[in-house]
């Protein structure tokens, strides 16, 4: 197992992707934590063979909960573009269960040496129902900020700027029992330093000193440049069309709960030599370098040789090919789950109610804008059960219960002028109406 990382790694990186978009930058923060805290990529090496140890220990008869990880969303903009839609949050949370779970719709396209150690990961995600002091929430909050972007510098400097309201960001809700998402610029116009994306280990893990991973718990969590948030989101083009599927935030999530890039990151040498630790996921010299090439075979493996698995979610490759976690990722997940970060998925943090999105074309509202009267327009196979209205900063102005079916409902707001969302709750589902009211 090698070691990780020195701060030479970051200045190298940065120079490298002046030219092209860097996918992921947990090796750079890592290598940035080293930097100002030595002695945490040893650390990190040994919470890594710890949960190998407990992994080896377990009963394979053990019958496997499914983990369910509440998730806050915190959308910090400056521009409206930036101010993503919450349909595109929603669809990002569809994402992550659907390849969690091992129901993507592209489960056939997983190459048949593969097939046997793809798994499913047993965890889910939802958008959380209250927040931190039991108000009421849709799981979503949105702050806008006078910073053009959270660019880090050549540095690697500023990593968790987003993560501080001091700092133009938005503080995290307690990070021990929610998974928090920032979703913000990353890239900006001129840094050298361009990410899609980055998350931390866990932090509280056994073995790692204190501190020694984010440098303060409440940066636990993680961050996604808001162009390839959610599924096919229409900021996704030019360089960031390589990750238009809404996967760049599997890939983080699978760092915040322990799993390294499958090629080892190797600087120098030869990288067929370098691994992420498990057995189950073969050598490759090189990440997939943002293609989908199936002929890359780039390392010799015994006593089978493998191809390079690029279908794997903590590869490089364009997301329209990943489609995978194999069982040793999915067990370093889980124990990081058992051992780590114990009280994220204890359910004590209640559910926001999004299950299944109704198309908002089917719902008639009308007309928007106006100063706070609405009709809703609900088609004859659905049945409106309540109707909660959320502010631009994701909290709760209005909710109301509706008892009955009918065609069309009045809604009355008091509220200042702005935009606001109205979360419909059917009884087949959830829609989003962006309001307007002037």
């Amino acid at each position: 197992m090698r070691t990780l990382f020195t701060i030479l790694s970051l200045a190298i990186s940065s120079m490298v992707i002046g030219q092209n978009i860097h996918r992921c930058g947990t090796v750079e923060a890592i290598a940035h934590r080293e930097a100002v805290n030595p002695g945490y990529s040893k650390a990190v090496e040994q919470t890594f063979e710890q949960v190998k140890h407990i992994i080896a220990q377990k009963d394979i008869n053990d019958p496997d909960p499914i983990y369910q990880i509440p998730v806050v969303v915190h959308i910090v903009y400056n521009t409206p573009d930036e101010n993503i839609s919450s349909d595109l949050v929603y669809s990002q949370i569809a994402r992550l269960n659907r390849d969690y779970r091992r129901l993507n719709e592209d489960t056939a396209d997983t190459r048949i040496d593969f097939k046997p150690v793809a798994a499913d990961a047993g965890i889910e995600f939802y958008l959380a129902g209250v927040d931190p002091q039991g108000n009421p929430s849709g799981g979503i909050t949105r702050t806008q900020t006078s910073r053009a972007d959270f660019a880090p510098d050549f540095f690697g400097n500023g990593l968790d700027d987003v993560k501080q309201s001091t700092l133009g960001g938005v503080d995290a809700w307690d990070t021990d029992n929610y998974l928090n998402i920032w979703v913000c610029d990353l890239l900006g116009n001129n840094s050298l330093f361009q990410i899609l994306g980055f998350a931390y280990p866990p932090a509280t893990a056994p073995n790692w000193p204190n501190g020694s991973a984010a440098s303060d718990p409440n940066f636990e969590g993680v961050v996604i440049h808001y162009g390839v948030f959610g599924e096919n989101n229409p900021a996704a083009t030019g360089m960031l069309a390589v990750a238009d599927k809404g996967r760049t935030a599997v890939h983080e999530v699978g760092h915040y709960l322990g799993l390294r890039h499958i090629w080892g990151d190797v600087l120098f040498g030869d990288g067929c030599t370098e691994d992420d630790g498990l057995d189950d996921t073969p050598n490759a010299s090189a990440n997939a370098g943002q293609v989908c090439n199936f002929n890359n075979n780039t390392c010799t493996d015994s006593p089978v040789d493998f191809p390079d698995m690029i279908e794997n979610y903590m590869d490089y490759a364009e997301e329209q090919c990943m489609n995978l976690f194999t069982q040793d990722q999915v067990d370093i997940m889980r124990s990081m789950l058992e051992t780590a970060r114990t009280d994220l998925a204890d359910g004590s943090v209640e559910p926001s109610g999004i299950d299944d999105l109704i198309d908002t074309n089917q719902i008639g509202l009308f007309p928007n804008p106006n100063a706070g009267l609405f009709q809703i327009q609900v088609p004859a196979d659905l049945n409106l059960q309540a109707i909660s209205v959320f502010d631009s900063k994701g909290m709760l102005v209005h909710q109301q219960s509706l008892v009955g079916s009918r065609d069309q409902v009045e809604l009355a707001l008091q509220v200042k002028p702005g935009a606001y969302f109205a979360q419909l709750q059917f009884d087949k589902g959830v829609a989003n109406k962006r309001l307007l009211i002037n």
